[in-house]
């Protein structure tokens, strides 16, 4: 989506964007609800070459020529097995899977769009110079993106402008391929920053790591372009029917919670609350829209409140069918981890629905920050229960929230403003040009 927003803000017909020929399924297609192309723009989709599917069939067929010669060569042999077998068995498996297991993470190098890397660099190639394009622009993750746009720029010694939605080294989510491939999306970092006549980051820690990693490199190289929102996605969203009676407290999160980004203190306090709030009839009751992936059954946990109704799970939806129940919330749920480095794109939606946001974070992280600087919702840390119960019961409490109208700084992200500041880089680099 940031990517579709960008372009939005260039002039029509001036980009020409090249892509994975690869569709994703309904529910993991963010673009589904818009008719591309969104600003005429020309879109190229590249199909992958993916290597480590061709050895597979390689093998495949080896193994089946060497199991039929062995049935027609060794129907009457007796095989001797020794007393070590097994251990040596296990031995060799240990080595063979390791070694398919570097083969698979190489083919797939520096991610899983690894294979997208020699048939898009070829294409982008042939597209620069056919179309004379003046500027190479890169995204990424996936970090094969950034990869390709290196090798474009290298190649033709057009000016190339890297654009980072997420760290690549230092990313809290990363899952280590060892420590040779590791080095090596290190260095692959550096040459791609050190070609690039530009670097974008989206959040401001970020680019301090970046000044700290590359004090070598020139300082106004580097700028913040952080994520944001377009209005007009926005304009014709309509609230769906919301559930719930008047003094419900209706709280959504809609989004993956997996891992450390889990919601035990929001629902460990609305139990609490809702103790609290008896009484008076009110109740607060979180729905979370996605899929729920745990070290415990969420559904065990918490039973009681589902067999009350203060907790509805429901399944993952389309993104604009999840901004209309979003809508339909008084107030909506950020759950991230203390990152240093990164801020959930949803908060930006958040923003654009104008409705009170609840941040269940660390304040030292990147979006506590955020949040504090520039006021935008409630914060809690995953250790202040106790606070939290006291914000929720402010809810109940306070029914003037529902005709909250905004932030006053929200309009700082819409993307209009954001794209502003790679239009005066790219008229930079034309002007150097």
């Amino acid at each position: 989506m940031r990517t579709v927003k960008f372009v939005r803000s260039f002039p029509a017909g001036s980009s020409i964007v090249l892509t994975s020929k690869k569709k994703p399924t309904d529910n993991d297609n963010a673009l589904k609800h818009l008719k591309l192309p969104v600003n005429n723009e020309t879109i190229e989709e590249t199909p992958s070459l993916d290597f480590f599917r061709i050895l597979l069939g390689i093998r495949k067929k080896v193994k089946n020529a060497l199991i039929s010669k062995d049935k027609r060569t060794s129907k009457n042999t007796v095989k001797t097995v020794l007393n070590d077998s097994a251990f040596k068995a296990r031995h060799y498996r240990g080595i063979s899977q390791k070694i398919k297991d570097f083969i698979y993470d190489l083919c797939y190098f520096p991610d899983q769009a690894g294979p997208w890397l020699i048939p898009a660099t070829i294409r982008g190639v042939r597209l620069v110079k056919k179309n004379n394009i003046d500027i190479v622009f890169a995204t990424g993750s996936p970090w094969s993106g950034l990869v390709v746009g290196y090798l474009i720029s290298a190649i033709t010694k057009k000016p190339l402008i890297v654009d980072f939605r997420d760290p690549w080294m230092n990313n809290p989510f990363h899952q280590s391929k060892g420590k040779l491939l590791d080095s090596w999306n290190s260095r692959l970092e550096r040459r791609v920053v050190e070609k690039a006549s530009a670097v974008s980051l989206n959040t401001d820690p970020l680019l301090s790591e970046f000044l700290d990693r590359y004090p070598d490199q020139p300082h106004d190289k580097f700028f913040v372009m952080p994520n944001g929102f377009d209005s007009n996605e926005f304009y014709d969203i309509e609230a769906e029917p919301r559930a719930g009676d008047d003094k419900t407290i209706l709280l959504c999160h809609a989004g993956f919670l997996y891992g450390v980004r889990d919601p035990d203190i929001l629902l460990r306090a609305i139990r609490a609350a809702n103790i609290q709030l008896n009484e008076a009839g009110t109740k607060i009751v979180f729905r979370q829209i996605g899929n729920v992936n745990l070290a415990y059954d969420l559904s065990e946990r918490f039973k009681d409140l589902l067999d009350d109704g203060s907790l509805i799970l429901d399944a993952t939806r389309p993104y604009r069918e999840c901004l209309s129940a979003l809508s339909s919330a008084d107030v909506v749920v950020n759950v991230q981890p203390g990152t240093r480095t990164q801020i959930p794109s949803k908060l930006y939606d958040y923003l654009a629905i104008n409705k009170p946001i609840l941040n269940i974070t660390s304040p030292d992280g990147a979006l506590g920050k955020l949040v504090t600087r520039k006021g935008l919702g409630d914060l809690v840390d995953f250790n202040q229960e106790e606070q939290l119960v006291e914000i929720l019961i402010k809810y109940a409490n306070d029914f003037n929230f529902r005709s909250f109208s905004g932030y006053k700084n929200k309009d700082e992200f819409e993307i209009t403003r954001i794209s502003e500041v790679l239009s005066q880089h790219i008229e930079t680099l034309f002007a150097e040009e």
